[in-house]
C-alpha cells in the first residue's frame, strides 16, 4: 500500500535534506506542509515563485508533489486573500490538491462566503480544495467526518472535498469516537486521507509511527477501508501533547536518522498491517 509522507517529520532539518530521504526510502511522493504550530513560516511564503522553487527540491530527487498542506482559517476576515495565495502556491508546486483547515463553527457563514468565491478560481486552476478536520481544540465547524460530509454535500461543487485526518480525528475525540463509523462517513467525500498515530505517555500525548500507537490501524481501522484513495503519512515527530493539550514543538529537532527510521517504521506498518487486507 503505497503513500506520500508529510513534511512535517523532516521539521529542523530541511526540505532538501528530507527529499533525499524520501528518494533513499523509495517514496515517489511528498507532501509539503505549512501549519501553524507545527513547521516555521509566514504569509510571503505563498507565491507561485516559492512553489516552483520547493517543487524543484523534489524533482531533483525523482519525489512528485500532488497535494500540499497549507493550513488557515478560512472563516477569517482575510480568509479569501490568504486561500488565493496558497492557491499560487499550489500551482507553482504542480498540486492538484491543497489542504487547509476549515474554521470555526461560529464562522460557517463566512467560511461559505469564501469558499463560493473560490470555486471559479479553484475551476480554473484544476486544484482540488481539501478541507480537514482538526485534530485540537473546540468549536470546530468540521470536527469530525460526519460533519466534513455535510458540509462537502451542502457545498455540491467536485473542487471542495475533504482530507480526513484519521488520527486528528481521534484525538479531538478525546479517543472516544468509533473511527470506522467516522471514517466510513466521510469517505465518499474525501479527496486524501491523513495517517497519523498516537502515543500515550501518562497524561501526555505524542506522535509514533504507524501501528505502534493507540488509534488502531490494522484493528479499527482496517486496510481495505483505504483501498481508493489517496494517502498520506504524517508524523510530527518534533511535537508533543502535554497533558492531551495544544500541540508544542520541542526545541531541538530530529536528527536525519531518527525521520528516516520513523518514515521507514510507518511504510513497513502499511505494508504489513494491511498487506491481506
Amino acid at each position: 500500500m503505497k503513500a506520500a509522507v508529510s513534511t512535517v517529520v523532516f521539521d529542523g532539518i530541511g526540505l532538501d535534506r528530507g527529499a533525499a530521504i524520501l528518494a533513499s526510502l523509495g517514496v515517489e511522493e511528498a507532501e509539503p506542509a505549512y501549519i501553524d504550530g507545527y513547521t516555521p513560516f509566514d504569509e510571503t511564503t505563498f507565491t507561485e515563485a516559492e512553489g516552483r522553487r520547493v517543487a524543484g527540491l523534489f524533482a531533483a530527487e525523482g519525489v512528485t508533489v500532488r497535494a500540499v498542506s497549507v493550513h488557515t482559517d478560512l472563516g477569517g476576515p482575510d480568509g479569501a486573500d490568504r486561500l488565493g495565495r496558497r492557491l499560487d502556491f499550489a500551482r507553482g508546486l504542480g498540486a492538484d490538491t491543497m489542504i487547509s483547515n476549515a474554521s470555526r463553527a461560529e464562522a460557517l457563514s463566512a467560511l461559505m462566503r469564501t469558499l463560493d468565491a473560490a470555486l471559479p478560481r479553484l475551476e480554473q486552476a484544476g486544484v482540488v480544495l481539501a478541507l480537514e478536520n482538526p485534530g485540537h481544540g473546540t468549536g470546530a465547524a468540521l470536527p469530525d467526518g460526519r460533519a466534513g460530509a455535510a458540509l462537502a454535500a451542502a457545498i455540491g461543487a467536485p473542487w471542495v472535498r475533504l482530507n480526513y485526518d484519521i488520527g486528528n480525528a481521534f484525538t479531538y475525540a478525546g479517543g472516544r469516537i468509533d473511527l470506522a463509523a467516522d471514517l466510513a462517513a466521510a469517505r465518499s467525500h474525501a479527496r486524501r486521507l491523513h495517517l497519523k498515530d498516537i502515543a500515550e505517555s501518562g497524561a501526555d500525548w505524542s506522535f509514533c509511527p504507524l501501528g505502534a500507537g493507540t488509534v488502531g490501524y490494522g484493528r479499527r481501522i482496517a486496510g481495505a477501508m483505504l483501498e481508493g484513495i489517496d494517502l498520506t503519512v504524517e508524523h510530527p515527530i518534533r511535537l508533543w501533547r502535554p497533558g492531551r493539550g495544544d500541540p508544542v514543538r520541542r526545541a531541538a529537532p530530529p536528527t536525519p536518522d531518527e525521520a528516516r527510521r520513523a518514515v521507514a517504521a510507518s511504510l513497513e506498518s502499511l505494508g504489513r498491517d494491511f498487506r491481506d487486507a
